[in-house]
């Protein structure tokens, strides 16, 4: 694949952190990618219940890899990187920590996530008109529209949810095996029933009340599995079941040595999957069970069993990044050739399939169009009470609440001409951390690296005197064609 991308001078003129990198997507056509984040803390909250956005005072820097919770790659991902080259949809990622209402210990709790577009003002009424031209409106005519237009402009209709997602924790409850007493029990079912009813081998107890939860994918549905050579229990794992010798060769050259390994592809960081191979090798009496789930596909003992034998899927919830190769996510890598061989100074090239939601890596509930400044952002029951930014309902949950900043990045670049265009950043992640009260925007554009441009700027606009004058200027100068458009190919 030919690399030889045309050059562009980068200048960042605000105070945020930026940076320009290059890419080439599947079709072998080049882009110039502009990042750039803005970090803030959450104050105290107003008197509308909104909490306000402060610039934070060390600037947020753009995340150059990913990171890890416990500094442990074999964790979930606490941040992601944001060298992504473009992402088809925003990300609303929450971070932190479910906190039971009132700050009193709960067996169960919900806590949700809840994105939504500006209150839309009512309609104003028509302006009355006299029946005869020649005549004028009555002045009490007058004085009923007026009164309607105030009226309008005092109601407004809830702005349309873009994000709205609800989970439920529980405190902490475990798997529990049923004795062989028990279990002989329901077997006399079984046979009575001729097979029709499954007596359950295991049993799942009632949670204890907790008052706080990490919000994260080790608590939710999911698992693995690793049984290592040597072991007490690897003597016990079936044939069918042990790595074959060209797996078990790639583990070893990566200095480990199983002969035997499973796992949720959908969150093998979490708890609840356990295969039936492994209980039975491992000897297994009990186990944590998840803590975190959406409501409506809540865990149990028989969800558990059928997983273990293959029979049904595990639905992992969390508000958290995606793993990469977990799925569905790894589906959009696309097809790849496995038989293709790469020398030490090829540089490969996305699969003809590849998806741009790869690059997405919220679940894709928390996905939704670009932001673009207004929106509210409200989280029930993700951190204290007594944190000044939150309010609390009459029934104890806790509210915080805040509106995206109006503000815009952009770039003004010019060709060899001198021409001059702006080319809008797009608010692609948005990351709120609840235990350190820190909001992050990532803002990102695509230029085709086509030679054209020699150079951009970037600025922000965030006053509404500079949004104003960006606007008119972006009136005054818009082309009837430009080629400094972003990309549409992506």
């Amino acid at each position: 694949m030919d690399l030889s991308i045309p050059s562009i001078r980068f200048n960042n003129c605000t105070s945020y952190d930026a940076l320009h990198f290059d890419t080439i997507d599947q079709n072998g056509v080049a882009y110039h990618v502009i990042a750039a984040k803005a970090g803030y803390t959450l104050g105290p909250a107003e008197p509308d219940g909104l909490a306000r956005l402060l610039s934070a005072e060390t600037p947020a820097l753009l995340n150059q890899a990913d990171t890890y919770y416990d500094d442990n790659i074999e964790r979930s991902v606490r941040h992601e990187s944001d060298l992504a080259p473009y992402k088809p949809y925003c990300d609303v990622v929450v971070l932190g920590t479910a906190h039971a209402p009132g700050d009193k210990p709960r067996q169960q709790f919900d806590i949700a996530l809840h994105v939504q577009l500006p209150d839309s003002p009512a309609e104003l009424p028509e302006k009355p008109r006299p029946l005869n031209p020649m005549q004028s409106v009555s002045f009490a005519a007058q004085q009923e529209w007026l009164a309607k237009v105030e009226r309008a402009r005092q109601t407004s209709s809830p702005g349309q949810y873009l994000i709205s997602k609800v989970l439920r924790v529980t405190g902490p409850r475990q798997l529990k095996k049923r004795s062989g007493v028990i279990r002989s029990v329901p077997a006399a079912t079984q046979l009575a029933s001729l097979g029709l009813v499954r007596p359950a081998s295991w049993n799942l107890t009632s949670s204890t009340a907790i008052q706080t939860v990490a919000v994260r994918y080790e608590y939710a549905q999911g698992g693995s599995c690793w049984v290592e050579d040597g072991s007490p229990v690897a003597e016990r794992v079936p044939q069918k079941y042990r790595l074959s010798p060209d797996a078990a060769a790639a583990w070893n050259s990566a200095g480990v040595s199983p002969i035997a390994t499973d796992a949720c592809q959908t969150n093998p960081v979490g708890r609840g999957y356990v295969p039936a191979w492994y209980l039975l090798a491992a000897r297994m009496e009990s186990l944590p069970a998840p803590q975190i789930e959406y409501r409506h596909a809540g865990f149990s003992a028989d969800l558990f069993e059928r997983a273990s034998s293959g029979t049904a899927q595990l639905t992992p919830a969390g508000f958290g990044f995606v793993g990469r190769a977990w799925l569905p996510r790894r589906s959009y890598v696309g097809s790849i050739d496995s038989a293709c061989e790469w020398g030490a100074e090829d540089v490969p090239g996305l699969p003809s399939d590849f998806d741009f939601r790869y690059w997405n890596g919220a679940p894709e509930d928390q996905q939704c169009r670009f932001l673009l400044g207004h929106e509210r952002i409200k989280l029930v029951n993700l951190c204290s009470a007594e944190d000044s930014a939150a309010t609390v309902d009459a029934r104890g949950n806790t509210h915080l609440r805040f509106a995206v900043p109006p503000e815009r990045l952009f770039l003004l670049g010019a060709d060899h001409s001198g021409a001059i265009a702006t080319i809008p950043l797009s608010i692609d992640t948005v990351v709120v951390d609840t235990d350190a009260l820190t909001v992050e925007l990532t803002y990102r554009t695509c230029l085709v690296a086509d030679g054209v441009l020699d150079e951009v700027r970037l600025y922000s606009a965030a006053t509404p005197e500079q949004l104003i004058r960006l606007s008119e200027w972006e009136l005054a100068n818009l082309p009837e064609s430009t080629p400094l458009e972003s990309s549409s190919a992506l």
